[in-house]
């Protein structure tokens, strides 16, 4: 890129995977279109085509082949047209359409195969009226996508709002040092791409606790005020002092004591940020990144978008290769099944 702020990331290959193609907001794709085009990148629109009828059965391979193959032509000619509103917006894009499941593995699959520097994904609505929790497919994607992830969770085009880098300065959740680093990276790149956004690095001080003993158990309880107070002193200095190393003024930190799942939102509503960047960290072995029950609910409360970036050497847990054609189901679980493959603990 030309101009590009010193120790941005360079995205010159952005990969949108869509649910659907059958009816695509023009306000998204006239958003990734301004993005794609503040990266200088090229664009592949990518669409993953399942149908659990299609397997094998009375049917023989050749058939089988045959009406899958037509299935994905027929998407294949609907993605084109998607494609061509891009192109109208004098991006260089390109559309595939792959027979895949579950949906979550097939646009990692492609992610593999092709090499994108950033995967761009509708965040699917869920829950109650009123809430935005994260569905399977989002919760899977965070876990396993090897790039840098950005969560479109409204179609809002941005409106020169700050982008906001949530670091852990004192790697209080056992984040790797290198991970704020990559944040604040991502978080420059983003903010190039849209034409200067302004950029600021925001840091939430959770409570300060202490474990004893009591019985078999191990309870946690809060510190008293003075230390509550040195502590928080101590995280204010070395977030000033990495934005100071980043070169991000003053006036653009913000530390506030508080779970992030709570001040975190609320700091973003009165910043009208157009977007957060937040890292994935591996906790149990390299090839997988366990957000976490409380990073989940940041997401979930965040009315803006969202990047998520992973530390250098993270390995997806997807095969490269292709499931068998199956009568399974497509990876329509719900999200208490994707539960059940995550620890609870701090993003």
């Amino acid at each position: 890129m030309d101009n590009i702020e010193s120790g941005a990331m360079i995205w010159r290959h952005v990969m949108l995977a869509l649910p659907e193609v059958e009816s695509v907001p023009a306000q998204l794709l006239d958003k990734v279109g301004r993005l794609v085009r503040g990266l200088q990148a090229e664009l592949e629109v990518f669409h993953c085509l399942y149908d659990p009828g299609l397997a094998p059965g009375r049917e023989s391979t050749t058939h089988l082949d045959a009406l899958i193959a037509n299935r994905v032509a027929a998407a294949k000619r609907r993605l084109e047209r998607v494609a061509d509103s891009l192109r109208d917006q004098h991006l260089e894009v390109r559309a595939t359409v792959r027979f895949d499941y579950p949906i979550f593995e097939a646009v990692i699959r492609q992610v593999l195969h092709n090499g994108p520097n950033l995967l761009i994904v509708p965040a699917t609505r869920h829950g109650q009226a009123g809430t935005r929790a994260l569905s399977y497919t989002d919760t899977r994607l965070i876990e396993a996508c090897p790039c840098p992830l950005l969560l479109m969770k409204t179609e809002k085009v941005s409106a020169k709002g700050p982008i906001i880098a949530a670091i852990d300065p004192i790697h209080a959740r056992r984040k790797p040092a290198e991970l704020e680093e990559i944040i604040v990276a991502a978080t420059k790149t983003l903010s190039y791409a849209l034409n200067d956004a302004p950029v600021r690095l925001y840091h939430a001080v959770a409570p300060l606790l202490e474990s004893t003993a009591a019985g078999v158990e191990t309870v946690e309880t809060a510190v008293n005020a003075e230390r509550q107070k040195a502590y928080f002193t101590k995280c204010e200095a070395k977030t000033r002092a990495m934005a100071a190393r980043y070169e991000v003024p003053e006036s653009c930190v913000r530390v506030e004591a508080g779970a992030v799942e709570y001040v975190l939102p609320g700091y973003v509503r009165e910043a009208r940020a157009d977007a957060v960047v937040m890292g994935a960290v591996s906790r149990s072995y390299p090839e997988r990144a366990l957000f976490g029950y409380t990073a989940e609910k940041v997401l979930d409360a965040l009315d803006c978008d969202v990047l998520i970036v992973k530390p250098r050497g993270f390995r997806s847990p997807v095969s490269r290769r292709r499931r068998p054609v199956t009568g399974r189901r497509s990876g329509g679980e719900s999200r208490a099944s994707a539960a059940r493959t995550m620890k609870p603990g701090a993003g």
